[in-house]
């Protein structure tokens, strides 16, 4: 074993001949727990964003494709103007759905917003399973020749839409393509009106936006066939995103963007990383707080073992390896705090899984009852890194000062 080490080590561990622990090693084990209680707390957190960031990526699932294809340039493009028997083709493509996407003017019962209209084609509701988020009435859009509307929660509260309701139909106004006669601006909008069957809860951003419509309907109401504004996908296999991505690229060239899931919703998830790393160095500043005492126990260390460090230079050890006893030590405080904390940090995790300990108010959205946590092996490591570097840190001044006593004798 190595000699600094090993000093290190019976220091730490050292008791007064009475039995009980010195002053110094009771302050290294404050600091320990601070260490302890700090990478508890730091790995709940991150396990805690992980959680919600789990949750709502499975809820725009059910909304969001796994790839989307959009025109580079202009809002829609003709279908003809893609490969689709090559894409087709593709092994890890599972289907896809065209979608068209506009703003319109809802009205309904003398209530009006504004909103998207995605207006889907017959493969979109096989391939997306929007099912298990619908809160009122039912998901159809097509029966026979009829047409029908899904609302997103948002849109059905701002206009009362009650999908029991087969008295009033929602209006919905669409911009036309062409110049807009000044004479009669309202023939710039295409109107219709839709019977609404259902209400759909996924996420605010969602859910105060869109609504879903056949894509025929729309079609045929701005008598433009053909057209549309993106092409979604949905694979056997989502974690091949990236690669079936690539391949889409390289099919259909430069004229089409293409992104996965996350980017359809890149600012939403670029939050959420935000909040999460904000929230690691707000509680980074516990751990500081705990390196300082370590500090402190290692230099009133220092003072009370200088007989030791002259003794151990007059028999040969240099001034190196006296620092490097007291780097030792305070890594043993920050190690050991560490890994207590992170195995404290992994049993609360896993009761939270298991017994739902701290509840969460559920919405119409978030059908869960206690926070959701999610355990990932990268954050525990960053968690010990971290205290890693705190306990190397914290060993600069009281390993000089062990050096200089050295030099000094």
């Amino acid at each position: 074993m190595n000699l600094s080490f090993k000093i290190a080590s019976r220091y730490f561990f050292s008791r007064k001949k009475s039995g009980g622990f010195n002053a110094i090693t009771l302050i290294s084990y404050i600091s320990l727990l601070g260490y302890a209680v700090g990478a508890a707390a730091l790995l709940i957190v991150l396990s805690v964003f992980n959680g919600f960031e789990g949750l709502f990526t499975k809820m725009y699932s059910n909304f969001d494709a796994d790839l989307q294809l959009t025109p580079a340039s202009g809002k829609t493009f003709f279908i003809n103007q893609l490969p689709i028997e090559k894409i087709k083709a593709l092994p890890d493509v599972k289907g896809f759905a065209f979608v068209w996407e506009e703003s319109a003017i809802l009205r309904y019962n003398n209530k009006q917003t504004l909103a998207t209209i995605k207006a889907v084609d017959d493969n979109y509701l096989a391939l997306n399973t929007l099912d298990s988020n619908m809160l009122k009435g039912s998901l159809i859009l097509k029966s026979g020749d009829t047409s029908f509307a899904v609302v997103g929660q948002g849109i059905g509260y701002q206009l009362g839409i009650d999908p029991d309701d087969q008295f009033h139909y929602l209006g919905i106004y669409l911009p036309r393509k062409g110049k807009v006669d000044m004479l009669n601006p309202e023939s710039a909008l295409a109107h219709g009106v839709i019977f609404p069957v259902g209400v759909f809860g996924i996420q605010d951003e969602v859910d105060n936006k869109y609504i879903l419509l056949p894509l025929d309907y729309v079609t045929k109401l701005l008598e433009d066939p053909g057209r549309m504004s993106g092409m979604e996908l949905r694979l056997h296999d989502a974690a091949k995103m990236d690669e079936v991505k690539e391949q889409l690229q390289n099919l259909t060239g430069n004229g089409f963007i293409i992104k996965n899931r996350f980017e359809q919703r890149e600012s939403f998830f670029k939050v959420m990383q935000s909040e999460k790393t904000i929230s690691y160095f707000i509680l980074l500043f516990i751990l500081i707080i705990a390196a300082f005492n370590t500090i402190g126990s290692l230099y009133m260390l220092v003072i009370e073992k200088r007989n030791d460090l002259q003794l151990f230079s007059s028999m040969g050890m240099t001034s190196l390896n006296a620092a490097k006893v007291f780097v030792y030590q305070s890594l043993l405080i920050a190690v050991m705090g560490g890994l207590i904390g992170i195995l404290l940090g992994i049993i609360v995790i896993w009761l939270q899984q298991k017994f739902g300990l701290v509840a969460l108010q559920s919405n119409g959205n978030i059908q869960i009852n206690a926070y959701p946590v999610l355990l990932k092996l990268n954050d525990a490591f960053m968690v010990l890194a971290t205290l890693v570097f705190l306990g190397f840190l914290t060993s600069f001044y009281p390993a000089y000062k062990a050096a200089r006593a050295v030099k000094g004798r």
